[in-house]
């Protein structure tokens, strides 16, 4: 699986925003259109390739679930497809939209409103994104341990590697959540744009 925050090329979360730490100066309105437009394509690519790792890992755990023999592969390799349809399902429901009417009434507020969904789709991510796939991969792993062809060693690695990736994607889209804070937070820094006088 890819992890929600693996942005490639430049178009990432950390070049986006890597000198907010130091800026705290408002920040004008066509920097936040050029933002809010990043942002746009960087969601996008994000989904295309959750979509496509989701294709490629339920043609293999349904190969799985044909091929390895016993009980517990073919339950771990079903519930492993249950539960990447189930994330594949909430990254559509839990995704920020472009607005084209929000956005050309209030860029600034629909940018902030686009971080704040991204914020909380990332901070919730072993809710939504890592749960619903444990039970399968648990009990497919489970399977592999007790293969006798795995021994000690090759049974631990098969069991440890998979949890400790989990706890890496874990960490990453926290990482990834507390950059999103911090741009929320410089946008409610800056003052709002004055309203226009009458009879103008």
């Amino acid at each position: 699986r890819c992890n929600m925050t693996d942005f490639s090329d430049d178009m990432t979360l950390h070049t986006l925003w890597q000198s907010d730490t130091a800026a705290f100066d408002p920040m004008p309105v066509e920097e936040v259109r050029r933002r809010a437009s990043r942002l746009g394509d960087i969601v996008a690519r994000r989904n295309r390739r959750e979509y496509m790792a989701a294709a490629i890992v339920i043609a293999g755990f349904a190969v799985y679930a044909v091929v390895l023999p016993g009980l517990l592969f073919k339950l771990g390799s079903l519930l492993v497809i249950a539960g990447t349809l189930f994330v594949s399902w909430q990254l559509t429901r839990r995704t920020s939209r472009p607005d084209p009417a929000a956005e050309a009434a209030d860029i600034r507020s629909y940018y902030r409103a686009r971080l704040v969904r991204e914020e909380h789709m990332l901070s919730r991510v072993g809710r939504w994104y890592l749960a619903p796939l444990l039970p399968g991969l648990l009990l497919f792993m489970t399977a592999q341990a007790l293969d006798d062809r795995y021994g000690m060693v090759g049974s631990t690695l098969l069991v440890g590697g998979p949890l400790l990736l989990f706890g890496a994607i874990w960490l990453l889209n926290r990482r990834g959540a507390a950059m999103l804070r911090r741009q929320i937070a410089r946008i409610d820094r800056d003052p709002p744009a004055p309203a226009p006088e009458q009879g103008e």
